[in-house]
């Protein structure tokens, strides 16, 4: 048997959706060639461990105690020299292994869906004479500076004001493409709806408000529960605390001690797709990758307490298109629950009408198809 080819996706885990956008263009790469064999890399794995733990615990706690921090950072990263020096020491520091690793693999196209990965593979293109295609998969609804390499050979975007603002940073616009974020597949198919509800013991005629993001310890999921039970109605809340199982005990043992609502904690779940079609409503932060999958399924959006930086800038772009709304505390989540969910449902019917027209669920097969053109016409030349 022939052996199929590789195509490398390389990611980074600080936050999930990166490594989620990875995964939904791979498994629609997979999908659409047969002759292709996706693998997926981290890129702390060019990294020693020790070094990769303390970044991703530093970045954790940066976001938790002091998130403002984090974002005088971004956006010193995104207008100083400074930062532009530093990314290119950051770059020689780790290309070596890189370089060494994807000779090794010689695949046909190198795919990056977070910033530091697109600077390594621009970096070995500048320096080390690598010929493979790369490509970029942005994923947010901004575009930082560092994620600008005009050695990469292809963009993808969520949208057509991130493809002009990469031609103001000298990326010729047809080496771009408008595809959305991507999402997995699930978020393009129609759901059972009834059949999720009762798998999770909830009802059918009861507003049901899915709380997303506290897995990482990030997102205050019981003051927000809190909030949610303050309305005095009666309401579903499902809580999905990913591996976070500290977080998911001490749920457990506040449902208990809710007066109108009802609590489902969740742990790591990969039906992320189900419960977004069966919710009226979501509280989350709004990374790129859940915000696209809100939009996918046509999901009213609730972003509480956004970070600075990337999170703020996505929170602009929904709210500006009217498909959600910013909550920075808990009297403000308590009155926006009670106005979409009970006193204006047709507002909440209509934010979730333009949130499915600016939803892309097709992203990530229109992002494969496009990469394996390129493949192809690669092979051809």
């Amino acid at each position: 048997m022939d052996q199929k080819q590789p195509i490398l996706i390389i990611s980074a885990p600080i936050g999930s959706g990166h490594v989620k956008v990875a995964r939904a263009l791979g498994a629609s790469i997979q999908r659409q060639a047969a002759e292709m064999e996706v693998r997926y890399v981290n890129v702390f794995d060019f990294l020693s461990p020790a070094i990769g733990r303390f970044i991703l615990r530093l970045y954790l706690q940066v976001l938790q105690i002091c998130p403002a921090a984090y974002g005088a950072a971004y956006h010193w990263g995104n207008g100083s020299r400074a930062a532009l020096a530093g990314r290119e020491l950051i770059s020689r520091y780790l290309a070596g292994r890189m370089h060494s690793y994807i000779t090794a693999v010689n695949p046909a196209a190198i795919i990056c869906t977070h910033a530091t990965p697109a600077g390594l593979v621009a970096y070995l293109k500048r320096h080390r004479s690598l010929k493979t295609p790369a490509a970029a998969v942005v994923t947010d609804y901004i575009v930082h500076r560092l994620w600008v390499y005009p050695e990469l050979d292809w963009y993808f975007v969520a949208n057509q004001e991130l493809q002009e603002y990469l031609q103001t940073q000298g990326i010729d616009p047809t080496r771009t493409m408008v595809t959305g974020i991507p999402v997995g597949d699930g978020f393009a198919t129609a759901v059972d709806k009834e059949s999720v509800l009762a798998s999770l013991k909830l009802a059918g005629d009861c507003k049901t408000v899915l709380i997303m993001g506290g897995g990482a310890g990030v997102l205050p999921m019981e003051e927000i529960i809190t909030a949610c039970d303050a309305v005095g109605k009666p309401l579903q809340l499902i809580a999905v605390c990913g591996t976070n199982e500290r977080l998911r005990s001490r749920l457990l043992a506040k449902g208990p001690t809710l007066k109108h609502c009802t609590l489902r904690p969740l742990g790591f779940v990969d039906n992320v797709h189900e419960l977004m079609a069966i919710a009226d409503i979501l509280v989350s932060k709004s990374g790129g990758a859940t915000s696209a999958e809100a939009l996918s399924r046509g999901l009213p959006f609730l972003i509480y307490r956004p970070i600075p930086g990337q999170e703020e800038a996505n929170t602009r772009y929904l709210a500006e298109h009217s498909v959600a709304r910013r909550i920075d505390s808990p009297a403000a989540l308590k009155a926006a629950i009670a106005d979409l969910l009970f006193a204006d449902p047709a507002g909440l019917e209509a934010m979730g009408s333009r949130a499915a027209a600016l939803g892309r669920p097709g992203a990530a097969g229109a992002a494969a198809r496009k990469i394996l053109e390129i493949i192809r016409q690669n092979l051809l030349d």
